[in-house]
């Protein structure tokens, strides 16, 4: 028969592993988006294949919404290890936004024809960590601040993806960051 201690001790262990993890990633790199244009976001939507809803209700938005104007930010960062930025496009702002957050579109560069091609989207926030393991096959994991039932964003927890041949797939782990470095040496 086990001890009381024992079976305490399997408790305690059990309840650690259910609970989300704690990041223990050495080096996190923080996206950083900047601003661009109205006409920018309209011309990279229509010109790379991105699908048909979010193309009109970015159009949508724009023409209900004149003195509030949705938002678009592009940040890049090579996500697969092949030398060529990956383009994050987000769209925030009055009609971009539901419970699940904003749209998060991903490009990569199409080497055919030196295009961005439209890849995924995603809902989420524009708070992005690239993940320092890269535990997925050689390509970075990504931690997105997910947004609650409110649309505002969680506190210190992450969900994360992974990032392979273009496609984010999202897993049911959950991180939560004590500190954090926004850069790597």
């Amino acid at each position: 028969m086990m001890s009381r201690g024992f079976l305490d001790f399997l408790l305690l262990i059990t309840a650690m592993l259910a609970t989300p993890a704690w990041a223990q990633e050495k080096c996190l790199v923080k996206l950083e988006f900047e601003n661009i244009t109205h006409e920018q976001v309209s011309a990279l939507i229509n010109e790379t294949g991105v699908p048909a809803i979010i193309a009109s209700s970015w159009q949508s938005a724009l023409n209900k919404f004149p003195t509030k104007h949705p938002k678009g930010k592009i940040a890049k960062y090579d996500l697969n290890g092949d030398g060529i930025e990956e383009t994050i496009l987000y769209l925030s702002g009055t009609g971009m936004c539901g419970q699940g957050g904003c749209h998060l579109i991903f490009f990569q560069l199409d080497p055919e024809n030196e295009k961005l091609a439209y890849q995924t989207a995603r809902s989420g926030s524009a708070d992005i960590l690239i993940l320092d393991d890269r535990s997925n096959n050689g390509f970075h994991n990504i931690a997105i601040k997910p947004r609650d039932k409110t649309g505002l964003p969680t506190a210190n927890e992450y969900t994360r993806y992974r990032w392979k041949n273009g496609d984010l797939k999202q897993t049911d782990e959950i991180i939560r960051f004590q500190h954090r470095s926004d850069h790597c040496d």
